[in-house]
């Protein structure tokens, strides 16, 4: 995957933050594993699908591919560090973790109509820093 070539924009900024949630969720929190003999069946394949992408089934489980696990290794250790705000880090994670507003309000301790506008502006202005990161990459420690 070529960064360089992506067009960043709040939008995609906002996508990779959530995928990145989710896997930090999956990596801090797997829970028990148990290895149950599996029964082979003739399958939809189609149904199988959409229960996966589906949301509203309570008992799915999100397993990331390496593809989402690099995503989260670039956002964790590239992105986050390029916001200098830390308000606006938490306010950007505590979002793509789907916390509502109400809640991302109390956690930072301002009103919540300006911590979605914070949100916003973050975003413009992590996409900003991304198109110039990625244009020139240098190595932050060294």
């Amino acid at each position: 995957m070529n960064l360089s070539q992506i067009v960043w924009d709040s939008a995609l900024v906002e996508e990779w933050l959530e995928i990145a949630a989710k896997v930090d969720r999956v990596l801090l929190c797997p829970g028990p594993r148990m290895a149950r003999p599996r029964l082979v069946l003739p399958i939809d394949f189609t149904s199988l699908i959409w229960d996966e992408i589906s949301d509203d089934k309570p008992n799915s489980k999100f397993q990331p591919t390496n593809e989402q696990v690099s995503m989260w290794e670039e956002v964790v250790l590239r992105w986050l560090p390029l916001v200098s705000d830390d308000v606006d880090k938490k306010i950007l994670w505590l979002r793509a973790c789907g916390f509502s507003w109400l809640r991302i309000a109390e956690k930072t301790k301002i009103e919540r109509h300006l911590a979605s506008s914070y949100y916003k502006s973050a975003l413009a202005s992590l996409a900003k820093a991304l198109i110039i990161y990625y244009k020139n990459p240098r190595n932050p420690n060294g």
